[in-house]
């Protein structure tokens, strides 16, 4: 997959200031496995479904975790996750969106909000 995931990316996430952010879809167990796992610290997000608990070992940066119910409304965050931590289930999310915490991607986001792809 390489460390430039941008180029492969079919959605993409705005940010409140604006930054449009490309995100990759994992949806099939390989890809949800492997996940952000060994990639570089990057301008890009990783959206895994079906998912409702992440871990963050073998990363090379801190993570933020947006937890997804089916309708893509922001059921919890995590921000900054070091390396080597993990979540635990969070009840009725069906997805979860990442981004390196570098780019502050969450800044302006809340419980109960709907994320949108463009």
């Amino acid at each position: 997959m390489g460390d430039d995931m941008s180029s492969r990316a079919q959605l993409f996430f705005t940010t409140a200031t604006g930054s449009r952010i490309p995100v990759d879809q994992a949806d099939s167990f390989l890809k949800r496995l492997n996940g952000l796992m060994g990639k570089r610290e990057g301008h890009y997000g990783l959206l895994l479904s079906p998912c409702n608990s992440i871990h963050t070992c073998f990363m090379r940066y801190c993570l933020d975790a947006v937890f997804l119910d089916s309708q893509n409304r922001i059921i919890a965050i995590r921000s900054g996750m070091k390396p080597f931590r993990a979540t635990p289930v969070i009840r009725k999310a069906a997805k979860v969106l990442e981004f390196p915490s570098s780019l502050h991607a969450v800044d302006h986001l809340g419980e109960g909000m709907e994320i949108h792809f463009n």
